[in-house]
C-alpha cells in the first residue's frame, strides 16, 4: 500500500527487515519470506509489531500518502474522515492499532487511514479464481489471489506473512508493515477470505459500519466455514461495495456485497471466480479479466501450477503487488515473489500448518 516515484523516493531504500524478537512478538525468516508472529493482548500485539517494524512503518507511510493521496500528511477534512470510520472498528482492533502506532512512532491518524484503505483511498483492482473439488487437479479445493493496488514499487518487496493469536481462531494474513487490517487470509479452521473493490456500482459513498480489512480479519478470528463466513458478512453493517472470495477444504464461493446489496454467485463449471464488478458471469464485467480468467481455465481440472500461470496473465502491470494460491486443507501457500507483476515472478511453498492448527506435512 506504500508507493512513490518520485526521485527523491529512489534515494532513500525501504530499511531491511530484521530478526528478532521481543514480548509477544518474533520477527523471522521462514521459507525466503518474513514472517511475523504476535499474541497476548490486542494492545500487546500492537506494541510488538510496532517494535519490530517501527522503522520500516516510518519509511513507508509518508511515501504511501504521497502516492495515493499527494500529501506527506492528512488534510484536516481527511482526518476528520478517518476519524469517523475509525469509530466503527470493533475495540480489539482499535486497541491494537494505538499500541501500534505508539510503538513504531508514527502519526496515528494516519496509520488508521492506510489500515482502512477501501473506505479512504481508490485504485484497487483485484482477482480471485477457487477450485471445488470436482475442477481441482488433485480433488483439493484451492483460492487463487491476485491483489492489485497502488504502491507496487514499494510494497513488492516489503510482503510479510502475520501470524496472530489471542482470538477465537489463529490466522495468517499476507501483509504489509503497518497492517492491522486483513485483505488476504486463512484461519487455523482452513477458512480462506479474500476482499476486492467493486468498482461501477453506481455509488462510492461509504455507510457507517465495520471498515473492509476489519471485517475481513473477524471473519477469520471468528468463523470456521463458508457458511458461517457468509452468515456473519451478510448480517454486518457494510461500508460500501465490495466483493469477497471465500474458501474452505469443502467448497468456495464468491459474494457481491455493499450497504444494501448481498448477492452470492453460483459456481461457474465448478469455479467460482470474481474481479470487480458484479453480475460479471452474466456479462457485467468492465474490462476482459473475468472472461480471460474464464478462458484460461478452460473445462480442465486444475492444479496449483496451472493457477499461479492464470494469475499471472491476469496480473495488472504496475499494481499486482501479491499473488497467492491458498489450500485449506493443507494450510499451504503458494505465494510469487518479485517485482510487479510479482505473479510473473518466482513462486515458493510455505507450509503455514505449524502455525495453524495442523501438524507440518513431510518434505
Amino acid at each position: 500500500m506504500f508507493l512513490v516515484s518520485t526521485p527523491a523516493s529512489c534515494a532513500s531504500r525501504r530499511p531491511a527487515f530484521r530478526a528478532g524478537s521481543v514480548a509477544h512478538g518474533k520477527l523471522s525468516a521462514v521459507a525466503n519470506m518474513w514472517l511475523l508472529e504476535l499474541d497476548g493482548t490486542p494492545a500487546e500485539r500492537g506494541k510488538a509489531a510496532g517494535e519490530l517494524l517501527g522503522e520500516q512503518v516510518r519509511w513507508l507511510l509518508p511515501r504511501y500518502l504521497k502516492q495515493v493521496a499527494s500529501v506527506k500528511s492528512l488534510s484536516p477534512s481527511q482526518k476528520e474522515r478517518v476519524a469517523v470510520l475509525a469509530a466503527e472498528i470493533p475495540r480489539p482492533y482499535f486497541e491494537q492499532l494505538n499500541a501500534y502506532a505508539e510503538a513504531a512512532k508514527v502519526d496515528r491518524t494516519a496509520l488508521f487511514a492506510v489500515n482502512m484503505a477501501p473506505e479512504v483511498f481508490s485504485a484497487f483492482a483485484c482477482s480471485c479464481l477457487a477450485v471445488t473439488p470436482e475442477r481441482s487437479a488433485d480433488g483439493k479445493v484451492r483460492l487463487a489471489r491476485n491483489l492489485d493496488w497502488l504502491g507496487a514499487d514499494l510494497l513488492a518487496d516489503a510482503g510479510l506473512v502475520i501470524i496472530e493469536s489471542g482470538g477465537e481462531h489463529v490466522f495468517a494474513s499476507f501483509s504489509w508493515p503497518g497492517l492491522v487490517g486483513v485483505a488476504t487470509g486463512i484461519n487455523d479452521a482452513g477458512l480462506v477470505v479474500a476482499d476486492l473493490m467493486a468498482l461501477h456500482t453506481g455509488s462510492r459513498r461509504v455507510q457507517p459500519g465495520v471498515p473492509v480489512l476489519f471485517a475481513v480479519r473477524a471473519v477469520l478470528e471468528q468463523r470456521d466455514s463458508v457458511q458461517e463466513a457468509l452468515a456473519w458478512l451478510k448480517s454486518a453493517r457494510r461500508t460500501l461495495a465490495q466483493n469477497y472470495a471465500l474458501a474452505d477444504a469443502a467448497e468456495a464461493r464468491v459474494v457481491e456485497t455493499s450497504a444494501t446489496r448481498f448477492e452470492v454467485r453460483g459456481l461457474t463449471s465448478g469455479l467460482a471466480a470474481i474481479t470487480n464488478f458484479w453480475g460479471e458471469q452474466r456479462g457485467g464485467a468492465k474490462d476482459e479479466r473475468y472472461a480471460r480468467m474464464m478462458t484460461l481455465a478452460g473445462d480442465s481440472k486444475l492444479g496449483v501450477e496451472r493457477l499461479e500461470h492464470i494469475l499471472g496473465r491476469l496480473a495488472i502491470r504496475g499494481m499486482n503487488i501479491q499473488a497467492v494460491v491458498l489450500e485449506p486443507e493443507t494450510r499451504k501457500a503458494y505465494v510469487a515473489r518479485g517485482k510487479p507483476p510479482v505473479a510473473a515472478g518466482k513462486w515458493q511453498v510455505i507450509d503455514l500448518s505449524g502455525w495453524l492448527g495442523r501438524e507440518k506435512a513431510e518434505p
